[in-house]
């Protein structure tokens, strides 16, 4: 009798290790089954033409001199430029990176970026924030903005721009290990988001500033649905119910 228990609870242990791995390597192929859509470097930021315009190569040269970009602390390669007015006044906001090397494959990597929101009145440029990042050496491999996802429109019709501007650093496994950061400006402030992509469910991490709640709804929703886009081209791999989560107001989303 004792001998026939132990083997219904042994035939349940394998039975339940069986399930456990047939789910996870669901999981699993239906995260490798997105097809994921390559950023481009390149990829013009969606604008709001009433605000906003992008330079051409020649505008920039002679707005953003040598001197000028020296003057600015700027070392990279400036490789896009927007001028946008609204009633805060003229602005720029620049896009710079580096290059680090080219691989095996062909594509060019980067070791840092680095992006200026610039005033300018009476034809002078000052800065007015900055956003500097450079990848991880032991475990990332490049770096940059993703144009994709960012922003510069009027998202609550108040007459000012509201940008939203996206970067993410690859790793070995390119985007299923990479991280995210969304930096939503309203009103001369910035609130961050900060994601961390893995396959493995502990590993997975969103940080958000809970100072995002307190924006107006329709940039919340313009931002929750940037979320969603990379979710759909494979890039980002959030939180179970993470959009359930934030409807909460949560500050971490994490498996639980």
């Amino acid at each position: 009798m004792n001998r026939f228990l132990l083997l219904i609870v042994l035939f349940t242990l394998i039975s339940c290790g069986k399930q456990s791995k047939n789910n996870t390597d669901q999981q699993a192929t239906k995260q490798d089954s997105i097809p994921v859509v390559p950023i481009q470097k390149h990829y013009p930021i969606p604008i709001d033409s009433q605000f906003v315009s992008r330079l051409s190569k020649k505008e920039i040269a002679s707005i953003f001199t040598r001197r000028k970009q020296n003057q600015l602390g700027i070392s990279n390669t400036v490789y896009q430029v927007y001028s946008y007015k609204d009633e805060s006044g003229e602005n720029y906001l620049v896009l710079t990176d580096h290059m680090k090397a080219i691989n095996e494959e062909k594509d060019t990597l980067y070791d840092n970026i680095y992006a200026l929101n610039i005033t300018n009145k009476n034809n002078q440029l000052k800065k007015k924030s900055t956003v500097t990042d450079e990848i991880d050496k032991d475990w990332e491999t490049s770096i940059g903005f993703w144009n994709r996802y960012s922003e510069l429109s009027d998202l609550d019709n108040d007459g000012m721009v509201d940008p939203i501007l996206v970067y993410g650093a690859t790793g070995q496994n390119l985007y299923l290990d990479s991280r995210v950061k969304i930096m939503v400006y309203y009103r001369g402030k910035r609130v961050s988001i900060k994601h961390q992509n893995s396959e493995i469910d502990d590993g997975r991490l969103t940080k958000i500033n809970k100072k995002f709640y307190a924006l107006p709804m329709k940039v919340q929703e313009a931002t929750k649905e940037k979320m969603r886009l990379m979710t759909k081209n494979g890039h980002a791999i959030f939180s179970k119910d993470w959009e359930k989560k934030m409807a909460n107001k949560a500050v971490r989303l994490e498996e639980e």
